[in-house]
């Protein structure tokens, strides 16, 4: 099945696309990539969702709902406990493992989640790079840390209010957003 955001090859099965995060149909409804679209010739006016969005549960996800949410889409996830014995998720994206640190989850439901990716560069990456991309890039941000290594980060709310559909849309953003970054500064 192709997703119908970005057109990446997904299992018949998945119900997320592991390139961008979107939300995939059965095979029945996905566009069939033999079947040209014709190009609208006048802006599309927003639709009524076919279906009810489906919202966050009251409080937000457990770390185990976000590494299923992440397995669902073909991503690889775990939680992990850290050195300072707190609890959090290790995923990857873009060929890069990134973490999910889960601030705030009273209860075991954490409202919010915060994506962060650090590449090891030795003290040989230019603060100005940084400062490049927080001027022009928006919805992350990137720092340097104490030993000089460049991040990117980004907040994703999940509660309250929140859906499974925006959930799809913000990790499409950090994809994409993870991607340029690793791009933009060759850290591989």
């Amino acid at each position: 099945m192709l997703c119908p955001r970005c057109g990446t090859e997904s299992l018949p099965d998945q119900r997320f696309c592991r390139q961008c995060g979107a939300t995939l149909g059965t095979a029945a409804s996905a566009p069939s990539a033999a079947v040209p679209v014709a190009e609208p010739t006048a802006p599309a006016v927003p639709q009524p969702l076919a279906t009810s969005p489906h919202p966050i549960p009251d409080g937000g996800l457990t770390q185990e709902d976000v590494v299923a949410w992440l397995a669902s889409g073909g991503y690889a996830a775990t939680v992990v406990t850290g050195t300072d014995g707190n609890r959090h998720i290790e995923a990857w994206a873009q060929g890069a493992k990134f973490n999910i640190m889960t601030p705030g989850c009273p209860s075991g439901r954490c409202p919010s989640l915060e994506l962060l990716f650090g590449f090891p560069c030795h003290g040989k990456f230019a603060v100005s790079q940084l400062n490049e991309w927080n001027g022009k890039i928006r919805w992350s941000r990137a720092y340097y840390d104490s030993a000089n290594d460049p991040w990117l980060t980004m907040d994703i709310p999940l509660w309250p209010g929140s859906t499974f559909e925006a959930l799809n849309g913000h990790f499409a953003v950090w994809n994409n957003r993870l991607g340029r970054f690793i791009a933009a500064y060759n850290l591989r």
